[in-house]
C-alpha cells in the first residue's frame, strides 16, 4: 500500500508518494490555493484515483481541509521527517513562509518546540517580497562561495525593512548585496532560537535550504555545523507518511 503525506504550507503545498515496499518517493509540490476545502475535495479524487488503496495523512496550516484518514501537527510530522532524511540529528530549523520552528526530536518523536515571534523578518515571506521588488527569481539564487555582505539591515521589523531596501534600490546599492543581506537578517533572528538548546549541529529544512551554498553561508552566522537533508523542503510531507501504520 502507497503512503501520502500532504503538508499544507502558507504558501506552497507539499506532497509525497512513498511506496514502502519499493521503498520508492515520489515529491511534488503546488501553490496552496485560497478555497482550500472545495480544491482538496477534488484534490484527494484525484489522488485516490492516481495512486489507488493509498492512506493520506496530512499537516500543516491547511490539513483540517484534507483531512483523510489522519492529520497530524506540523511539528510532529517534521521531526519523523528529520530522522528518515537526517538520522542520528536531533535539532531542526524550519524557516517557513510564515515563521521560523526549532525542535529537538529523539528517534523522530517530537520532544520540545520553539516558534518565533511571527515576525515577517524572520521568515521566508520577507525573502519572497524582497525578491519581488527587486524582480529576481529565487531559483536565481546561489550561495555557492557566496562572502558575507559588508551591508547590514538596520531595523529588525519587516515593514521598516522594506522601506529600507527601497532606499538602497534608489542608492544603487547591488540586488545580489541587498539578497544577502536579507538572508543575514533572517539567520540572525534564528540564531537567537538557536539559543533555547545546546548542540553544535542542526538540519536546516524549509524553503531556505534548497539555496545552493546555504550551509557553509548559514555555518558563518549561526556558528553550527549545518546538515542539508536531500529534499529539505520536504520533510514534513515525508514525516506524514511515516505516521501512517
Amino acid at each position: 500500500m502507497r503512503r501520502i503525506g500532504i503538508d499544507v504550507g502558507s504558501t506552497f503545498t507539499k506532497y509525497c508518494i512513498w511506496d514502502a515496499a519499493l521503498e520508492k518517493m515520489e515529491l511534488f509540490s503546488e501553490r496552496t490555493p485560497s478555497r482550500q476545502r472545495e480544491y482538496f475535495t477534488q484534490k484527494l479524487i484525484q489522488l485516490q484515483t492516481d495512486y489507488a488503496e493509498s492512506s493520506i495523512v496530512s499537516c500543516g496550516y491547511g490539513r483540517k481541509n484534507v483531512s483523510f484518514d489522519k492529520t497530524v501537527s506540523e511539528l510532529t510530522a517534521l521531526a519523523a521527517g528529520a530522522e528518515h532524511q537526517c538520522p542520528g540529528c536531533s535539532v531542526v530549523l524550519d524557516i517557513g513562509g510564515q515563521d521560523t520552528k526549532l525542535i529537538r526530536h529523539e528517534d523522530g518523536k517530537l520532544k520540545a518546540f520553539f516558534v518565533n515571534e511571527k515576525c515577517a523578518a524572520g521568515c521566508g515571506l520577507f525573502l519572497g517580497n524582497t525578491l519581488n521588488m527587486l524582480q529576481w527569481e529565487f531559483e536565481k539564487l546561489d550561495l555557492t562561495d557566496a562572502a558575507l555582505p559588508d551591508l547590514r539591515l538596520s531595523s529588525v521589523c519587516a515593514v521598516f525593512a522594506q522601506s529600507e531596501i527601497v532606499e538602497l534600490v534608489a542608492a544603487d546599492v547591488p540586488e545580489w548585496e541587498i539578497i544577502r543581506a536579507v538572508l543575514v537578517q533572517i539567520l540572525m533572528q534564528a540564531r537567537a532560537l538557536l539559543m533555547k538548546v545546546n548542540c553544535s549541529e542542526i538540519v536546516l529544512s524549509g524553503g531556505l535550504s534548497c539555496i545552493p551554498g546555504i550551509g557553509h553561508f548559514a555555518e558563518s552566522i549561526l556558528e553550527k555545523r549545518i546538515l542539508i537533508p536531500d529534499n529539505g523542503a520536504y520533510l514534513s510531507a515525508i514525516g506524514c507518511t511515516q505516521m501512517i501504520l
